[in-house]
């Protein structure tokens, strides 16, 4: 998934980068918070080991902020872990072959948001004990920053959770923990969370600000869809929420593409890379749409002839649409771009052009 950050008006003086700029009063506080609009792009990798390309790009477009995924928090086994609600799953790593020197080098110049990704289950099994959750996460958050060198640059901590109506007390409840740990061990750190659209019509979490989330829009595992990543007709119905929303929002827009399997109209998983021009073992269907037209390897799995695969990608002709709706809704509330996520292959698809063009915001000189 998939997130912004602020700063205190004295961290901003010191640590402000140049893809940081324009600070100004967040509003319907009574002493007002200095948030600033950033250029941001998410890390969601689980080896932190960027390609030069990638490294280029971010100074290329003058990314100041960072949004790193450190780890996932699933529901605990509970033959394995019997005194654990929820356990980190695929926690970042470090490379070791350039060092923290190297990791200085991408950090250069940004401030960084730390992203904690947590399941549903591991939320209903933290249930009733949110305010330990919380402090786990923030030792560990806390503790990988320290040793990797750059919890110096940490200026707020993202929460990333899907939750619904049922589980909203409980994540609520998981927040305003995390904000008194913060307030008490890391005065100068904001808490943000993610905001899904279908969010937006629901309380806002007890948080400093949050980040709309504007991709994986529609339902992907709906055989009839044509592009579960951003499609306007999914994102349309969502805004009427959008320009009375009572906390301070920055945006995410998607910029990777995928592959979905479908067998008999059921959503069997993710693909990646698979030849669909391959007109021997394939055939289309309709523009995104391809059928197998005979038993195919795939990894340690096989497709099956009748199998659809569908190439769902991020186009900027419609990224450029939605953003145009987007734009208007929050005319004359200052918000960042983020985008999701630093990967040499997916941003290559686009021109310099028109990644300036998603990061420039009306709001902003």
């Amino acid at each position: 998934m998939k997130r912004s950050i602020q700063l205190l008006l004295l961290l901003s003086l010191v640590l402000s980068s140049p893809g940081c700029k324009n600070a100004i009063p967040q509003a319907d506080t009574e002493t007002p918070e200095i948030h600033e609009e950033c250029n941001g792009i998410y890390y969601w990798k689980t080896v932190l080991d960027p390609y030069s390309t990638e490294l280029e790009f971010l100074d290329k477009h003058d990314v100041g902020r960072l949004y790193l995924r450190m780890f996932d928090v699933v529901a605990a086994d509970s033959l394995l872990y019997p005194n654990e609600g929820a356990i980190p799953n695929a926690s970042l790593r470090f490379t070791e072959k350039y060092g923290n020197y190297k990791l200085n080098k991408i950090l250069e110049n940004k401030t960084v948001e730390p992203v904690v990704y947590i399941t549903l289950e591991a939320l209903k099994a933290s249930s009733g004990k949110e305010e330990d959750l919380a402090r786990k996460i923030y030792i560990r958050v806390r503790n990988m920053c320290q040793y990797n060198e750059f919890h110096d640059r940490v200026a707020g901590l993202q929460l990333d959770c899907d939750w619904t109506k049922s589980m909203e007390r409980s994540y609520f409840e998981l927040c305003r923990k995390m904000r008194e740990i913060l307030n008490v061990e890391e005065p100068s750190w904001k808490l943000s969370s993610t905001i899904r659209l279908h969010q937006l019509s629901r309380e806002a979490p007890p948080v400093d600000y949050g980040v709309l989330m504007v991709y994986n829009t529609g339902n992907f595992q709906n055989p009839d869809a044509n592009n579960s990543i951003i499609d306007t007709k999914d994102v349309a119905p969502y805004l009427k929420h959008l320009d009375t929303y009572p906390l301070h929002l920055d945006v995410s827009y998607p910029t990777y593409s995928w592959q979905l399997l479908f067998r008999e109209r059921h959503f069997m998983g993710l693909l990646n890379g698979v030849e669909t021009d391959d007109t021997s073992r394939f055939r289309q269907k309709r523009e995104n749409v391809a059928e197998c037209l005979r038993t195919t390897p795939y990894g340690d799995r096989l497709l099956l002839k009748g199998d659809l695969v569908r190439t769902e990608s991020s186009p900027y002709p419609e990224l450029a649409k939605v953003k145009q709706m987007i734009e208007k809704k929050l005319s004359g509330r200052p918000h960042s771009t983020i985008l999701y996520h630093l990967d040499s292959l997916n941003l290559s698809k686009y021109t310099e052009d028109e990644i300036s063009e998603l990061y420039k915001s009306g709001n902003r000189d």
